[in-house]
């Protein structure tokens, strides 16, 4: 896959986002597509944003934006839809809002780390795998999102602060290397680390979703904010 970050933001300096783009190639290739088998060639790039379009030179088959404020009419949540369908068609795409993330208190590029991997994993949002039900008998369809459940827990590459995420055996999946998540942290299968969440449709098909015990309201506010642009939504608009 040919992923490009679009760096709209005017408060992330250049020297920062390319160290960004530079570990989270890395974290790809020597960490994710061993477990996944998923690879990507990164490119990141600083584009000005005016008249709400923001021209992407070349063939990417998926685009990541960093913007500066949720709040922003040009690059605002409620906005984000239409201004990437304007500008980049139909193609697979996800936003880091920085004040959002600042609000949810993580570090920007464990946030873009995490909307990488997840892109990477599943680039439609449409993938689930069905496990046992969290509560009561019965099964459930859970939704393939690969940093979800552990949210909150990261590691460095070249003193960058990357995103934890989930093997392939946390959903029962096989030719994985067994192991739970990259971290190897307590975890069990189609569970969520403390400041992790997940979210599952049941057979009537609604969304549901779990936190852990240590999200914050906080945290909460900025997930629902976020939610409204990013995976979970397009999850919500196929199944209804």
């Amino acid at each position: 896959m040919k992923l490009e970050i679009a760096n709209i933001s005017n408060q992330i300096n250049a020297s920062a986002f390319d160290a960004a783009v530079v570990a989270i190639s890395r974290q790809v290739a020597e960490h994710f597509q061993p477990e996944w088998g998923t690879a990507a060639d990164i490119v990141g790039t600083v584009v000005p944003l005016a008249n709400r379009t923001a021209p992407i030179a070349g063939d990417r088959d998926a685009i990541i934006y960093v913007g500066d404020s949720s709040q922003d009419p040009t690059t605002g949540v409620e906005n984000a839809l239409g201004y990437h369908s304007t500008n980049q068609g139909n193609i697979p795409y996800g936003f880091i809002y920085l004040d959002i993330v600042k609000e949810a208190g993580e570090e920007w590029t464990t946030t873009l780390s995490h909307e990488v991997l997840e892109l990477l994993a599943d680039p439609d949002a449409t993938m689930t795998v069905t496990g046992p039900a969290p509560r009561g008998g019965g099964h459930v369809h859970y939704d393939l999102e690969v940093c979800d459940p552990t949210q909150g827990d990261s590691y460095q590459i070249d003193n960058v602060s990357v995103s934890n995420f989930v093997g392939r055996s946390y959903f029962g999946l096989k030719n994985g290397s067994g192991k739970l998540n990259y971290l190897g942290l307590p975890l069990r299968p189609f569970g969520v680390r403390p400041k992790g969440y997940f979210q599952y449709e049941d057979g009537g098909g609604k969304t549901h979703q779990i936190m852990g015990e240590h999200v914050t309201p906080h945290q909460r506010a900025a997930k629902q904010k976020m939610g409204k642009v990013r995976r979970n939504r397009r999850r919500e608009d196929r199944i209804e």
